[in-house]
């Protein structure tokens, strides 16, 4: 592989994993407040939901953590491992004698923040989800800041903008979507047959959140394709425009399940067989997403049509 495409294969890789943290991260958070104050029926196994949540928060924050690592490596490899092996000294530069590294600086402050907000959570302090909450729109807001928002010639505070509310969307969606199927099914399992039932109020709570989530993903990233974009024969005819056209389809092919999910799976979730289908219809909506965060990525470090 020759080292451009590998150094573009590093970073669209730990960008990535960097996304998939972040909308597990926003995800947990959303379902937090979904199920504040809880739902009916359901009270009697807050408790147990809440540590699962926890737990969950922390595998977002590792995930993080190693994702942050891993785009110091691959800055650092683009910028001289074509040239020379990648040592703790370049590692040094990059992060503390770059405008690049300065931004992952604050980007890594910002997940440093997330880690000691979950640590009041694991502690049970008094209002420690709501301040884990604002830790994680903090990760969100700054994760632009290395992204193509500071190289936009008309100025990086709209982008900035645009970019912090899709990724956020994204999580609102996508995140909650993932934490609903996982520890929300499994802290209701004691349900037995009586789980579609009490799993019914939850998803009709989420169904609004998650469609006005869906809209505000589209609309970020229709302006902020109107922002890179100058021509319209450039979404075919250049590699940034294609990779575009690629993660539209996948967000119309992601939209169209959750719309079917709407509308055909969530009324059937309270008789027999419901919350199987939910399970088996939210898998594919969100396995068609991770395919979507990919292309992204490698969008992200693809140069735009301008350039």
């Amino acid at each position: 592989m020759a080292g451009e495409t590998y150094a573009l294969v590093l970073l669209s890789a730990a960008k990535w994993l960097t996304d998939l943290g972040i909308v597990w991260l926003v995800g947990v958070s959303g379902f937090r407040l979904l199920t504040r104050p809880g739902w009916p029926g359901f009270s009697r196994d807050l408790v147990d939901l809440e540590g699962r949540l926890a737990r969950y928060a922390g595998l977002a924050l590792l995930l993080l953590v190693a994702a942050t690592v891993a785009r110091l490596y691959a800055q650092t490899y683009a910028s001289f491992g074509l040239d020379e092996p990648v040592t703790g000294e370049l590692l040094r530069v990059v992060s503390t004698q770059t405008r690049w590294g300065d931004r992952w600086m604050m980007q890594g402050a910002a997940v440093v923040l997330s880690a000691l907000a979950w640590v009041l959570v694991v502690l049970r302090v008094s209002r420690s989800w709501l301040v884990f909450v604002a830790a994680t729109l903090v990760v969100v807001g700054t994760t632009p800041l290395t992204g193509h928002a500071m190289g936009y010639s008309g100025g990086a505070l709209l982008p900035m903008v645009l970019q912090s509310a899709h990724l956020l969307a994204a999580g609102v969606w996508i995140g909650t979507l993932f934490v609903l199927l996982s520890a929300g099914l499994r802290s209701m399992a004691s349900y037995g047959p009586r789980q579609g039932l009490v799993l019914a109020p939850l998803v009709d709570r989420f169904s609004p959140v998650a469609l006005t989530a869906a809209g505000t993903l589209a609309g970020t990233g229709a302006v902020t394709a109107f922002l890179y974009v100058d021509e319209v024969q450039q979404l075919w005819q250049t590699v940034y425009g294609r990779a575009l056209l690629a993660k539209i389809t996948l967000f119309g092919v992601a939209a169209s399940l959750g719309a079917y999910n709407w509308k055909r799976v969530r009324p059937g979730i309270p008789s027999p067989g419901g919350t199987e289908r939910l399970r088996r219809s939210g898998a594919a909506e969100l396995l068609v997403v991770v395919a979507l965060l990919a292309v992204t990525a490698w969008l992200v470090h693809l140069p735009m049509p301008h350039e």
